[in-house]
């Protein structure tokens, strides 16, 4: 499994610009075959820092993924919209645990 996550900070001004074009990305990530889990979540104590996690069945899911033309047109408009550069971050899963 490949989890993926991202941050992107939105000042006010830009929020009603940046909502549409998230939900279009979670949704549409969400319809691929690869993709376990696709999600966006504005951090409760800091207002306008958008959090994304994503669970990737394998690097295939996630070369697909990459490859999508409204993942780039996210990818753009997340880099004009945010006020500082937005950061992206891969990791590989060897393994999980639940707890509970």
């Amino acid at each position: 499994m490949i989890i993926i996550t991202g941050k992107a900070v939105i000042e006010e001004k830009d929020r009603e610009a940046f909502h549409p074009v998230a939900l279009r990305q979670v949704t549409l990530s969400r319809t691929e075959p690869g993709c376990l889990t696709y999600g966006c979540y504005e951090d409760a104590l800091e207002r306008g820092t958008f959090l994304f996690y994503e669970e990737w069945k394998d690097q295939a899911a996630v070369d697909f993924h990459f490859q999508q033309t409204y993942c780039h047109e996210f990818m753009e408009a997340a880099g004009r919209l945010s006020s500082t550069k937005p950061v992206v971050t891969i990791r590989q899963v060897t393994g999980t645990e639940t707890l509970g």
